[in-house]
């Protein structure tokens, strides 16, 4: 190691808050090649020096261009040296220099170079992940899928010897096919991720920009649901942007998700990363706070959809300038949610539980946290479930370890489900914390369902929607029985009338179900007197196709 540290042109150092870390430039990882293969190595000098995780980052620019010295790959190496990972940078032969798959091949090198040395970086050779973006998260994706791969004999490898297989890998708008036949790279399948479809050990990470006219988002969602279909353990993360998407673009979004991603796979503790897996539904919602789905390590049976920055969505008003004083800050109210079914699973109406914590709520649903619907068997969940959301919720308000510590108004709760989850609401009815309710295409009539029945409307004890499809609905009679029986608690019957039983939940932002949702919710748990106009005098502009009717106000 110490003959290789000679080809380093400088070593800087960075500090912040005591943190040290050095860089060693353009060490070469093979000298058989030319003088391309080279990588710079970023190493923190705090904590433990052996054993560490280790990320490799291989650059972009359409196997033709790019650099290590790229800012934004220099940015990202300094960075997570500084949250306790080793990371090398590195360059590898462009099409110009050699031919496919030559820049393949460079980077399955440098992966067993850095476990050939393992021992003198500090590292875990088993805890090593990749990075790249464009060109660089096909390579990344190829390191994760064609570790075995015969296509490859890498006969002048220097470090052949060991495996290049790297315990999980990223990649940011990762081209996984060509898309244009014809050439010798496009048409080689076993050098695009593509043809190694089938389920992997390694877990993978794909960020995709909804707009991106280089690598269109069709074809990555095509490997993706072909990989989770096949078994593969896949976390994908779709947002607004173009081809810049965690390059230069909604790095709000894709850097928490790579945070959370490393964190879990190469097992380190980053104490600024609390949940295990994110998402990005429907790009966000419509609200001020753009939204994320997250699995919580202490939850890993719900989905937590919260505001990505949970700070800026309690700020009220408009921020003072110039630091005349402290923007006023008021925490964030609670939706606790039950699926249609009594599932395990929330997917069919991440839509509308995005857009509500887009505007300032912090939603928990049962079932865990899935990134495509097609191939998990739903399972029906027990009403019981929904007091171990609200006990959660209750330990991490108060927890000042917590992410969610002094951000939960734990007085302004609500519970809502749709069909048999609305009956999971009523089972739940009389637990205290419960400020109102929402039954969605749901009512109880004369049945029983999910220990839930018409005794259980004695347990409501704050106001209530019941939100239904028209006649057509098969929970409509019910809840119309629902609303005549109840003769205390404040109610509304709103009806989006050809809407039929699944409401619009699946709709972008939900639909027009979630805007009166969300206004409920606005109304009972954020106090916006205006609404009364909607609820209390049947002002349903804006809500075409509705009728309302209320009592007990």
């Amino acid at each position: 190691m110490a003959a290789l540290l000679l080809t380093a042109v400088f070593t800087a150092t960075a500090q912040i808050q005591e943190k040290k870390i050095t860089v060693t430039e353009n060490i070469a990882y093979r000298t058989d090649v030319g003088p391309s293969t080279v990588l710079d190595l970023a190493q923190p000098l705090f904590g433990p020096q052996q054993n560490r995780p280790a990320i490799l980052i291989i650059h972009g620019g359409g196997w033709s261009a790019g650099s290590k010295n790229d800012m934004v790959y220099r940015t990202l190496m300094i960075d997570y040296a500084m949250k306790g990972y080793v990371v090398a940078n590195m360059n590898y032969r462009l099409l110009q220099e050699a031919p496919p798959p030559a820049c393949i091949e460079d980077v399955r090198c440098a992966i067993r170079w850095m476990k050939a040395h393992a021992d003198q970086l500090g590292i875990d050779p088993e805890r090593i992940g990749t990075y790249g973006h464009s060109a660089g998260g096909h390579l990344s994706l190829m390191a994760g899928v064609a570790a075995e791969s015969k296509a490859f004999a890498d006969d002048k490898d220097p470090w052949k010897a060991y495996s290049c297989r790297v315990a999980c890998a990223a990649g940011g708008a990762p081209p996984t096919e060509l898309g244009r036949p014809g050439n010798s790279f496009g048409d080689h399948t076993e050098w695009w991720p593509i043809g190694y479809i089938g389920k992997s050990d390694t877990p993978f990470l794909v960020l995709q920009g909804g707009e991106d006219p280089v690598v269109r988002p069709n074809l990555t969602e095509d490997w993706v649901v072909k990989m989770q279909k096949a078994g593969s353990q896949v976390d994908y993360v779709k947002v607004h942007g173009q081809h810049g998407v965690a390059f230069d673009q909604q790095l709000e979004f894709t850097r928490p998700a790579m945070d959370a991603f490393y964190a879990r796979h190469l097992k380190h503790d980053d104490p600024s990363v609390s949940f295990e897996q994110m998402k990005v539904p429907d790009f966000g919602g419509s609200g001020r706070h753009k939204a994320i789905a997250v699995r919580e390590k202490t939850l890993p049976d719900f989905v937590v959809y919260r505001p990505v920055n949970l700070d800026a969505a309690m700020t009220v008003g408009t921020p003072p300038l110039f630091g005349t004083g402290e923007p006023q800050k008021e925490k964030l109210p609670v939706l606790v949610f039950c699926n249609g079914g009594c599932m395990d699973t929330s997917i069919g109406y991440e839509n509308m539980l995005t857009d509500i914590a887009s505007h300032g709520y912090v939603v928990v649903a049962i079932g865990e946290l899935q990134m495509l619907a097609q191939h998990e068997k739903d399972q029906h969940t027990p009403s019981p479930i929904v007091k171990k959301a609200l006990d959660w919720l209750s330990q991490q308000a108060a927890d000042p370890n917590s992410a969610y510590y002094n951000r939960l108004d734990m007085d302004k709760i609500a519970a809502a489900g749709h069909s048999c989850g609305g009956a999971q609401v009523l089972a739940n009815a009389a637990d205290p914390r419960l400020k109102t309710y929402a039954l969605l295409n749901a009512g109880m009539g004369q049945m029983s369902m999910a220990d839930a029945s018409s005794k259980s409307l004695k347990n409501l004890h704050g106001p209530i929607l019941y939100l239904l499809g028209g006649e057509t609905d098969m929970a409509w009679k019910n809840a119309q029985a629902d609303y005549k029986a109840l003769k205390k608690v404040p109610v509304v019957f709103a009806d989006n009338t050809t809407s039929g039983h699944g409401g619009t939940y699946h709709q972008p932002n939900g639909g027009a179900n979630s805007r009166m949702v969300r206004a409920w919710l606005d109304w009972q748990l954020k106090g916006k007197a205006d609404l009364e106009k909607l609820f209390l005098q049947g002002d349903l502009t804006g809500y075409d196709g509705f009728s309302i009717k209320h009592k007990n106000f």
